[in-house]
Formats: structure tokens, sequence, C-alpha cells
């Protein structure tokens, strides 16, 4: 972990999420001293709605406070089929399979040791009949690609490579469609997908068939302006409601990314 990471301004910051952390998580003493100086506890954190996880890196607080605390995809539909594209450790099918009863979750994560703790994390909550999951990119095209897991502008891994000239450490994985998640899943119907893939949300939805948007009920994603053509939100906003969709919520994180909520 960086060093910028542990000024004491920012661990002062991360402190005084202690009312939260408290609220939410039983071993919140553990919660809150590896989040501040971002460390890795070996041991699975153990929520208060019953659900346990297990972390790779410090950074993978981040999801556990976006979907845990601050319910950044909202409370989960029961009787549900769920998507979750880019499931990072399992945070948020963990979450969902825990707060909804009778669902059905389709995981997609690429990297392989954050795949192997979301497959760790199924087991340590019981739930290898709700989850199902893949060690899968996804995209706007089928096939072997290269994942960017660092040098470029994204927190986590990415299918966009650096700007410029810049060298990205990357490695190869095989990445899925849309359309290839519902044929092969044999999936009539997708009650919510949920996405958070580093800014390859405009590929995946802009190479799609109209047919394939049809069998899904709800997205709530989160979006990343990267131009000021057909990749930010605006431009998101007009592709999705062209197929059907009402906007239902949207809010901005920072200039360049924020949470947008779609329904039919």
């Amino acid at each position: 972990m960086a060093q910028s990471f542990r000024t004491p301004a920012k661990v002062a910051r991360r402190l005084k999420m202690l009312p939260e952390v408290r609220r939410h998580v039983r071993n919140w003493p553990r919660f809150l001293f590896n989040y501040a100086w971002g460390h890795v506890s070996p041991k699975p954190y153990r929520f208060r709605n019953g659900a346990k996880l297990k972390i790779g890196r410090g950074v993978d607080h981040v999801p556990v406070i976006e979907i845990f605390f601050r319910k950044d995809y909202g409370d989960m539909p029961s009787d549900a089929t769920i998507v979750d594209l880019g499931a990072s450790v399992g945070v948020f099918s963990v979450y969902a399979a825990t707060n909804a009863r009778n669902v059905r979750i389709f995981a997609y994560e690429p990297m392989p040791a954050s795949f192997a703790l979301v497959q760790e994390n199924i087991r340590l909550n019981g739930k290898e009949k709700a989850i199902t999951a893949f060690n899968y990119a996804v995209g706007g095209e089928a096939g072997n690609r290269d994942l960017f897991v660092g040098g470029t502008d994204f927190f986590f891994p990415t299918l966009l490579g650096p700007d410029g000239n810049r060298q990205a450490e990357h490695i190869s994985v095989h990445c899925t469609t849309l359309e290839e998640i519902l044929s092969s899943n044999k999936l009539d119907r997708v009650d919510l997908l949920k996405m958070d893939i580093e800014g390859a949300e405009y590929e995946f939805f802009y190479k799609a068939p109209a047919a394939a948007f049809e069998k899904v009920r709800e997205i709530r994603m989160e979006y990343h302006n990267l131009d000021e053509e057909e990749r930010n939100l605006e431009a998101m906003k007009r592709f999705l409601t062209g197929h059907g969709f009402k906007i239902v919520k949207e809010w901005a994180n920072t200039p360049t990314n924020g949470n947008l909520w779609v329904r039919r």
C-alpha cells in the first residue's frame, strides 16, 4: 500500500467512519483498523446481517463500504435473477444473497486472485446454490482480451488501456458479452443487472443486440465519464432510454464517476 494512502489526514478521515462501521460490522475494531491503515485481515469480517467476507487487498474495503454501508446498489429484490458484473471479491453477490430470499446470482470477475476470493466467500456463507461464479471479464467482444492491472487511470483492473505511450501491466483473460451471458445461462429474464466494470460499460452495452436488453428489467451501475462524445453519463442515458428504460436514480461520486439506476 502506497505511503500516500496512510497520510495522517487520510487515516483520520477513515477513522471518522467509526459509527457506520460499528453499525454494520460485528468485529468492527478489526475492520476499522485495517481500513484506516490499508491492511488486510487474515480472518473474515462478520456483518450484522449474518454475512462473512474475506478481502485480498486494502482497496477491497471500498466495495464493502459502497455496498454494505452506503447501499449504492440499494435493497435487493427477492425471488429474482441477478447478474453481478465486476464482482471483485464477491461483496455484492454475498450482500444480495444474504439480504434477499430465493435469488439466483451469476457473478463475473476476471482477476484470478479476486475470483478465488469470490469462491471462498461463497463457501463461507454457504451460498453455493444461490451464487454461480465465472472467472471472466465482460465487454463488447468475446474471446481473449488484455486486462490492465496497473498503469491506468482506473483504481481497479480495466479492459481500457492507458492513454498515450504509457506502459501498463496486463494479463490475458477470457471476455464474455451480454448476449453470451444470457444464452450460456439460459436466462430469459434478468431482474437486476449490477455493473461496475471500470469503463467497459460503454462497449458492453453499445455492441449488445437490441433483443438482449428486452430480457433485462433493471440496471444499477457505476458509470465513468471517459470523453465528451459517446462515453459519458448523458450518452449512456440516451442509449438506455432509447432501449425502453426509464431513469430511476443518478448521482455523481466525483466528476469522473457516479451511479445510474434505470428500470423498464
